[in-house]
């Protein structure tokens, strides 16, 4: 395999792994805050705010999540401008 083609396959697989970690942020953030909402509505209150705290603390680990994608996305953009400058100057020096 060349060395630019095995570059660019794992290049692409750190690309996947980036992603698939930003979906299980996601998905785990919202899981949380749902479970914390429905342990304050049954431990906390004994039922008598259920579903409210749920509800609540749901769009607070949406809220959480959301906020996890901009954190990791602008990390990714930074990451891939830092790449991109490398690769030029390479060619650059190539040239």
């Amino acid at each position: 395999m060349e060395p630019e083609t095995k570059e660019h396959l794992l290049h692409m697989l750190k690309q996947l792994s980036r992603v698939s970690y930003m979906a299980s942020a996601m998905v785990f953030s919202t899981f949380a805050g749902v479970w914390f909402g429905y342990w304050l509505d049954m431990d906390v209150f004994h039922g008598k705010t259920h579903p409210w705290m749920t509800i609540i603390f749901f769009f607070f680990g949406l809220a959480g999540g959301i906020r996890n994608l901009f954190v990791l996305g602008g990390r990714m953009k930074k990451d891939e401008e830092r790449r991109s400058k490398a690769i030029e100057s390479e060619h650059e020096k190539k040239s």
